[in-house]
């Protein structure tokens, strides 16, 4: 990699990945928008499901720390929780909302074959 790569180089948590490899979508013609799509939901759907176990098993940490025990996990507070579940609810409500524009586009697309 050089050096120019390294700079530009986004974190794991900014990079894209998904089910579709690049040149399945390449290959898809007027469905890659849609196979995007997919791939974006996928992202979104993997990181949900993280905060969803984390704040379910917070509620164990809460049951079983022991401030007196060395090395007892302290749970997320109340606040850290709710922030979670805020980030996953604005990320539902993201994917909701770019499903929603490319249904748009692709309705107005197929009344204008229609007309």
């Amino acid at each position: 990699m050089s050096a120019a790569q390294h700079i530009t180089r986004v974190s794991p948590l900014e990079e894209e990945y998904g089910v579709f490899f690049d040149t399945t979508i390449e290959a898809a013609g007027q469905a890659a928008p849609l196979m995007q799509d997919m791939n974006r939901a996928h992202q979104i759907i993997s990181g949900l499901s993280v905060v969803l176990r984390m704040v379910a098993g917070n509620a164990a940490l809460h049951d079983e720390y022991d401030p007196g025990v060395q090395g007892s996990t302290p749970p997320l507070s109340k606040v850290a929780e709710g922030a979670l579940v805020a980030m996953a609810a604005s990320m539902c409500e993201q994917m909701r909302d770019q499903l929603e524009q490319r249904a748009m586009r692709c309705n107005a697309a197929q009344s204008e074959v229609q007309s």
